[in-house]
């Protein structure tokens, strides 16, 4: 699966690392499930510790940062349960062009390490 080039429009919030989408950004899954981001829609993006920067990248760098946007939304809003909202994840990840072995660690990583919820 491969997803065309994306642009990404967000603006910066006031006194925070966060942004805010300006764009709705949409992305169809291997099981035919629509994830969207909406403008208006609050990110920070990837969640990496800054100790790991220099291997992975920087939360807005990297092929998976679009991948991030979404998984943002959804760790935030809790309307699919956390298993799903990592698999798109690593499916996002896959499609903006990062290698499956990256993908899987920064998967993993979520998986072992990210918010678990059950959805709505």
């Amino acid at each position: 699966m491969t997803w065309p080039e994306t642009k990404v429009v967000t603006e910066w919030k006031k006194d925070s690392r966060g942004m805010i989408l300006i764009h709705t950004l949409e992305f169809t899954c291997s099981k035919g499930m629509l994830w969207t981001a909406r403008t208006g829609d609050h990110i920070d993006g990837a969640s990496i510790p800054r100790l790991l920067w220099r291997v992975v990248g920087s939360p807005y760098s990297g092929k998976y940062r679009i991948a991030s946007i979404i998984h943002d939304v959804y760790c935030d809003s809790k309307i699919r349960p956390s298993p799903e909202v990592h698999r798109v994840f690593y499916e996002m990840m896959i499609a903006s062009g990062l290698s499956k072995s990256k993908s899987w660690i920064m998967w993993l990583a979520v998986r072992v390490f990210g918010p678990r919820f059950k959805g709505s």
